[in-house]
């Protein structure tokens, strides 16, 4: 009796053993592969089209305020500089940088605004104070931050004679020591500071007041309040004017009047 065959199986295929085009996996990460390029391309060729076609004109440079200090050809100058290109193209940061360039500006603010303007906001400096102009230097103020800008001098405000670094130093002291002579109604017109850190002032009538160097003995603050509170008595017994206060005596003050010199030691 003739035997019958046995059945043989299919032969199972290793995994690794199967073609590229055989695996769905790997056809999944060409066709991602594919899609990932075509839309890559796709979004460039679009960036080109856009900012190369006239389209989206850029219509207006537009300022949110009057600038008090820039003339009217100042900012159109800087605007031509400033907006190259359409909409789009037009560098926002080159732009700003190109405004804060300006005379009087501290900083600068700039954006597009839809559909075809540019919109510009700028902070000028307030000043405060002149600076004194140093050998070889232009003229430069104090804003109301305590910084140095370039600018022409504004002769109805104090001077400040010192150390660059010390501006912001020297606006403070010009605050609180013209809150100190208020009683006397006089005003500082010359705030100087020396390598020393020896301070002196020039008031509006013309006296120099020497305050020395700060003590923690017997501080500016302390001298400068007995001589505001004592100098009003001094001037109505002698009827003359002060033109020098030395301030740096411990317990009173050294005074020069017109013609004569006098020390009172309250």
């Amino acid at each position: 009796m003739a035997k019958k065959a046995a059945k043989r199986k299919p032969a199972r295929l290793n995994p690794e053993d199967r073609g590229l085009w055989d695996s769905p996996r790997a056809l999944t990460m060409i066709a991602d592969v594919i899609l990932l390029v075509a839309s890559t391309a796709l979004g460039y060729a679009l960036v080109i089209v856009v900012t190369r076609m006239p389209m989206l004109p850029l219509q207006a440079v537009t300022l949110t305020h009057a600038p008090a200090h820039l003339s009217t050809a100042q900012i159109e100058d800087a605007a031509r500089r400033a907006v190259t290109g359409n909409f789009l193209t037009t560098d926002i940061d080159r732009a700003r940088t190109v405004f804060e360039g300006l005379p009087w500006v501290r900083s600068a603010s700039v954006r597009r605004v839809w559909p075809g303007s540019i919109e510009v906001d700028l902070e000028e400096h307030e000043a405060v104070a002149r600076w004194w102009i140093a050998e070889n230097t232009p003229p430069r103020m104090v804003n109301n931050h305590g910084e140095l800008f370039t600018a022409d001098h504004e002769s109805s405000l104090p001077l400040f004679v010192g150390p660059d670094e010390q501006a912001q130093n020297m606006l403070e002291h010009l605050d609180v020591w013209s809150k100190a002579l208020s009683p006397l109604q006089r005003h500082i017109e010359k705030i100087a500071l020396t390598r020393r850190e020896a301070w002196q002032l020039q008031l509006d009538d013309g006296s120099r007041l020497e305050l020395g160097r700060e003590d923690e003995k017997q501080p500016i603050a302390q001298r400068l309040a007995r001589y505001v509170t004592t100098q009003p008595e001094v001037v109505r017994k002698s009827a003359q004017k002060i033109i020098y206060a030395d301030l740096r005596y411990p317990n009173g003050y050294a005074i020069r009047m017109t013609g004569t010199e006098h020390q009172d030691r309250p």
